[in-house]
């Protein structure tokens, strides 16, 4: 077992195409792999991310212990019941499991899909702390943010999150033990929710819980960047500075975009 951690989830309709940049840009040196495969299919997938040294696990147990061989990954489909198994949500179980006997130094959690590296982004990681990645917008100034904070936390969501920036749960990371509490906050946090509630936990308990083990960063520490809001002309970026950036996520928003 190596000092760090870097580990998602990636649903079986996947392709190794689709997590190439991911796989490519993630080999480096004291990091373990680990990837959660949900509803795995035969497309070579799994061979592929093996080749490259990848551990893979298949989740097969839900949220009760129940053998469970298929998972929600439809947001859209959330609802109070499935949300218990939507993969956005339940992976964040499925990590704290995985942490309970697999110990690291520093954890860091992305999306893969969307996500490529130009640099290992641990250095940047304190085991003492919650390293968050903002988005750059304020809740109240971006309507599916804010409709999901109504939705999920109701007022008192709104009362601490709404003059807040965004912090990006696709991105983050710190200290094991820390990270491990984290997940099983946030899946605790937005489960029986009638929308996907990753994102409003998370920034809800950075705010509250975490506040004074958080460190927040944002596209002044070079560490992350998250193209949807840039995209979105919400917040201007100069794309040639897209180098300067250890992590790059969501550049399948932008059409025609090269690694």
């Amino acid at each position: 077992m190596k000092n760090n951690l870097l580990i998602g989830a990636v649903s079986g309709n996947y392709t190794p195409s689709d997590l190439k940049n991911w796989v490519e840009t993630s080999d480096w040196v004291g990091c373990d792999r680990v990837l959660l495969l949900y509803n795995p299919s035969n497309n070579g997938l799994t061979d592929y991310l093996k080749m490259n040294g990848i551990k893979v696990i298949v989740p097969e147990l839900d949220y009760w212990g129940n053998v469970k061989s298929e998972f929600n990954f439809d947001t859209g489909l959330c609802d109070f019941v499935n949300s218990y198994d939507l993969i956005h949500n339940i992976r964040f179980f499925h990590i704290w499991d995985y942490l309970k006997f697999n110990k690291y130094n520093k954890i860091l959690i992305t999306d893969v899909k969307d996500v490529y590296f130009n640099s290992s982004p641990f250095m940047d990681l304190d085991i003492n702390s919650i390293t968050a990645t903002s988005e750059e917008i304020i809740y109240q100034d971006e309507e599916w943010n804010k409709n999901h904070i109504h939705y999920n936390l109701g007022l008192m969501g709104l009362e601490v999150l709404l003059d807040k920036p965004v912090y990006n749960v696709g991105v983050f990371g710190g200290g094991c033990d820390l990270v491990r509490e984290m997940c099983s906050d946030i899946y605790l946090m937005s489960v029986g929710k009638y929308k996907v509630a990753d994102q409003t936990s998370y920034n809800y308990l950075i705010h509250t819980k975490y506040k004074n083990v958080t460190k927040f960063t944002n596209l002044e520490d070079n560490l992350a960047v998250h193209l949807h809001v840039i995209n979105a002309g919400l917040i201007k970026f100069n794309i040639k500075d897209i180098s300067k950036y250890k992590i790059i996520h969501q550049y399948d928003r932008i059409e025609g975009f090269k690694r």
